[in-house]
């Protein structure tokens, strides 16, 4: 009879402990929706050593009252204006009341805000600080803000300078190229002696005689590129120079039986869709009047105001450049040459 007391009284002994246990309460991870906001705070990266006016705002998912204590650390944070009293902090959101707490000394980093006095229900509540109490530590970081209530615990992310970012770069090489080619696009432009030629022909007052290559460019500058050109001699045989076409204008057309010489020039278009613009004080603007090549300076062709790059076999991004002459019974006799330089100017 006493051993079987003495289970009974075990047994409602360990009952009783069990009980205790059971019900010790415990926190629980429910605070969501937490952020920071105000003057001098930035999403995603605030400056350092910026003056701070922070509200702190959080979703409560589980009541606080009066007797229960809020702490919020502040880090990432200096109150170097001045002490932080009860009065410079304002509950607002779901949360009301009066904070009480202890005065946080002047001077102090990563400040923690031990608060009573706080009645918040379920939802979005929010803590504030003064004007001119914070500014934001001079120590780039990404600095974790923890907030605690009695049944509730959270942290989130205060990004102070630019510990944060990834600067990403890249360097793409200039690029510049340029070539004479064949009316076709499909060579190089015929050479004699190095030099690259265009062979006018025997000439007869029955015909016109031409000759043509193109002028292609390449070049990934921005701000695009000029083409411009200088020549040694009009075209002459030494001391007979040809009629020439007029400057600008509407140009000259070149016809056979009359003496005069001069350029047709295509400018094309450009593979980025850059505006492509003859130079009008050189060639006019009018497509297919023929201009004069002028001997001295260097003289404007065309320009491009965007990257150019001409692909394989290329007659629509590459400039057309046709030679026209035309001879009078009365023009002398004689090989007639001169030399075109070409230069381009590119703008990175």
């Amino acid at each position: 009879m006493k051993n079987f007391r003495g289970i009974i009284t075990l047994t409602v002994i360990l009952l009783l402990v069990l009980g205790e246990v059971i019900v010790i309460p415990s926190k629980a991870a429910g605070l969501t929706a937490m952020s920071i906001a105000g003057t001098g705070i930035t999403s995603g990266a605030s400056a350092t050593g910026a003056s701070l006016t922070p509200t702190v705002t959080f979703t409560i998912t589980n009541a606080v009252a009066p007797a229960d204590t809020v702490v919020i650390a502040l880090n990432g944070m200096i109150n170097s204006a001045g002490a932080i009293a009860q009065t410079d902090v304002t509950a607002g959101g779901t949360c009301s009341g009066s904070v009480a707490m202890t005065t946080v000394p002047i001077s102090t980093s990563n400040p923690v805000l031990t608060m009573t006095g706080l009645t918040c229900t379920v939802g979005s509540g929010t803590i504030a600080v003064a004007a001119s109490k914070l500014v934001s530590l001079a120590a780039g970081g990404n600095y974790s803000i923890v907030i605690t209530t009695v049944s509730d615990y959270g942290a989130f992310l205060y990004y102070v300078g630019n510990t944060n970012q990834v600067k990403v770069t890249a360097t793409v090489t200039p690029t510049l190229s340029f070539a004479i080619r064949n009316t076709a696009d499909s060579a190089e432009q015929a050479t004699v002696g190095g030099l690259k030629t265009c062979v006018l022909g025997v000439l007869t007052t029955a015909a016109v005689g031409t000759c043509s290559y193109r002028l292609k460019v390449s070049t990934n500058a921005a701000s695009g590129y000029t083409v411009s050109y200088s020549s040694d001699t009009r075209l002459t045989n030494g001391t007979y120079p040809f009629t020439d076409a007029v400057v600008g204008g509407t140009g000259t057309t070149v016809a056979a039986g009359t003496e005069g010489y001069g350029v047709i020039l295509t400018p094309g278009a450009s593979s980025s869709a850059a505006s492509v613009t003859r130079n009008a004080a050189n060639f006019g603007s009018v497509a297919g009047a023929s201009y004069k090549i002028t001997v001295t300076g260097a003289n404007a062709v065309y320009n491009v105001a965007g990257t150019n790059a001409p692909s394989g076999t290329d007659t629509t991004n590459t400039a057309l450049v046709n030679h026209q002459v035309a001879i009078s019974a009365a023009t002398p006799t004689g090989n007639y040459t001169h030399t075109i330089t070409y230069t381009v100017s590119a703008v990175f």
